[in-house]
């Protein structure tokens, strides 16, 4: 596909995606994410018997709240793309603000655990700064018009 193309998938990374299209994937994206983060896997443990069912329902469960992830930034990116025209300081923003919290939340928070200090501020900087960066220039792309 042409990077110049209208992709409206939600697994994708190829194209461009409009700002209704945009708003309407993030939304229903969110909405599912939101609805799995809801999910109470206790209140079944009872109703479960096997620990293996359990335990697998919960992998099954988190893999696809990490699915989710990838689409909500593949859109994400799409979006960039749309408004930037693959400008370079856009991609950096991208990576900052929303590749570095997903991967310092989901694998450096416990690969970097042996240093105590080192993780302290790395959460800080991530909870407190880039999370609401990140969400605050989401919202805004929603509204940026792209340049073609």
């Amino acid at each position: 596909m042409d990077n110049n193309e209208y992709n409206n998938d939600f697994l994708s990374y190829y194209g461009k995606i409009g700002r209704k299209n945009y708003i309407i994937n993030l939304l229903i994206l969110t909405a599912i994410y939101i609805v799995t983060l809801l999910i109470n896997l206790e209140g079944l443990k009872q109703y479960i018997t096997y620990d293996f069912l359990y335990t697998t329902l919960y992998f099954v469960i988190d893999l696809f709240k990490f699915m989710v992830i990838i689409a909500i930034l593949s859109v994400i990116y799409r979006r960039i793309a749309d408004i930037s025209n693959t400008d370079k300081r856009l991609i950096t923003i991208f990576i900052i603000l929303f590749l570095f919290p997903f991967f310092y939340l989901n694998w450096g928070y416990f690969l970097l655990n042996f240093i105590p200090p080192l993780v302290q501020i790395l959460n800080v900087l991530t909870i407190y700064v880039i999370l609401p960066l990140a969400l605050v220039f989401s919202i805004v792309m929603a509204f940026i018009k792209s340049r073609n």
